[in-house]
């Protein structure tokens, strides 16, 4: 079905984890028009099981990875490279009937291919953060410590101060990040879309600095353009 025939204009959201990300979708949602309707893809949609997952595109040693979520809540970590190929499938697909794509990661990416523009949120924070912060230095939370050097790279050319606490725990790990990065930063980014506006909360609370939420940012850019 095209956007006209839906009657309205589509934003399709794709994850690198199974959809629909029931955690992200309704704070993105909540913050678009009334006449904005939503598509959601999954590029781990075509797994039964993490289990399958780990076996099809699970971490390889030394390589870059991504933590997202499965359909029942778990939390899944993947190989980056892998998961990427299967993100370019599910935005193939869903530019058929959207007329903008977000990706519903924080992750660098490869450019990808589509007959609609994409919205990444590393693009966004990246010039987010550097509207904001010209020559201090900028708090990095992200989900899993071994993402650490990634980090560093992703964030190079900023002074950064970076810790992990992943939001797809049951326990609170991102008060003690937060707590980790401190109170000298100017601005904190939580670098990951699991990350929820509670989440912000604590660390802006931890912190005293201004905080970067990536599905905010995403929201707040797609209401723009769309």
């Amino acid at each position: 079905m095209t956007t006209a025939e839906r009657g309205g204009t589509t934003v399709g959201l794709v994850t690198i984890g199974q959809s629909p990300r029931t955690d992200i979708t309704p704070d993105i949602v909540d913050q678009l028009p009334d006449h904005i309707e939503v598509v959601e893809a999954g590029a781990l949609d075509e797994f039964d099981s993490a289990d399958e997952v780990r076996e099809a595109v699970g971490p390889r040693e030394g390589e870059p990875i991504f933590v997202t979520r499965m359909r029942d809540g778990s939390s899944v970590t993947v190989d980056r490279d892998s998961v990427v190929e299967l993100l370019q499938a599910r935005i193939h697909d869903l530019a058929e009937e959207v007329s903008t794509i977000g990706v519903l990661c924080t992750g660098d990416f490869p450019s990808f291919e589509a007959s609609v523009p994409i919205l990444e949120p590393s693009d966004l924070l990246h010039a987010w953060a550097s509207s904001i912060v010209e020559d201090g230095t900028i708090g990095v939370l992200m989900p899993k410590a071994e993402q650490l050097d990634q980090t560093f790279d992703k964030w190079d050319g900023f002074d950064v101060v970076a810790a992990a606490g992943s939001p797809y725990t049951d326990g609170d790990e991102v008060s003690p990040a937060a707590e980790a990065i401190g109170t000298d930063t100017d601005l904190v980014v939580m670098d990951c879309m699991g990350y929820t506006p509670e989440m912000k909360a604590r660390v802006q609370e931890k912190t005293g600095a201004g905080v970067l939420l990536g599905r905010s940012v995403l929201a707040k850019t797609a209401t723009e353009v769309l």
